[in-house]
């Protein structure tokens, strides 16, 4: 999160981090920030995962956003990874790993590990496809998807829609009111969460 003269910024990724705990992302906007292992070898695999993209497509042409958009309506898939996303309307950005632009609708996926798409992990998609339809104002359906980073498995999918529209800007909202200090940060009841998190020794509100 970062605030300039109109209000907060947020990274889409912090919607994940609030959903796991707010406490976790109290002390990342704090500047406490701390990188575990396993966050050096999700970043490995991802560039892994990058790398081979890039080697499997460097014979495609490169397009623009809003030409892909053009071309699925002649039929022409596009795809792409790492794709920057900014919203001004709901002052979002992030990095999408992975999306196609097909004729039959845009997918929008993430890769994650493990085969479990938690909500921290759906919530992020959503706010994904919330800032992509804001940007670029598709006249495609977005399906948003979790990947098993490890086996490229497709382990959970949904749509965006008016009703996830709804429930994505009353979590933004939530993190509006942390960001400008008119709500307290919840920590999770859950132990096991505590158990794992990065930040344990130095929270004082963590489940035995």
């Amino acid at each position: 999160m970062f605030v300039d003269s109109t209000g907060p910024w947020f990274s889409i990724s912090e919607f994940n981090i609030s959903e796991y705990c707010e406490l976790q992302l109290k002390y990342i906007w704090s500047g406490i920030k701390i990188t575990t292992p396993q966050m050096v070898c999700g970043t490995q695999r991802h560039k892994e995962i990058e790398n081979k993209f890039i080697e499997e497509t460097k014979d495609l042409e490169e397009v623009t956003i809003p030409e892909a958009l053009q071309l699925a309506k002649q039929g022409i898939t596009s795809v792409a990874r790492e794709l920057r996303i900014k919203s001004h309307n709901f002052r979002l950005n992030g990095i999408i790993d992975h999306i196609q632009i097909t004729p039959e609708g845009i997918i929008i996926l993430d890769d994650k590990p493990g085969n479990t798409a938690y909500p921290g992990s759906q919530i992020q998609l959503f706010m994904y496809a919330l800032a992509f339809k804001d940007c670029y104002k598709p006249d495609l359906d977005i399906r948003v998807q979790v990947r098993n980073r490890d086996t490229l498995n497709v382990i959970w999918e949904d749509c965006f829609n008016e009703e996830v529209l709804e429930r994505m800007e009353e979590k933004l909202q939530r993190m509006i009111e942390l960001a400008m200090g008119e709500r307290e940060f919840e920590p999770t009841s859950n132990p096991r969460k505590c158990a794992s998190c990065s930040y344990r020794e130095m929270c004082h509100a963590k489940s035995n």
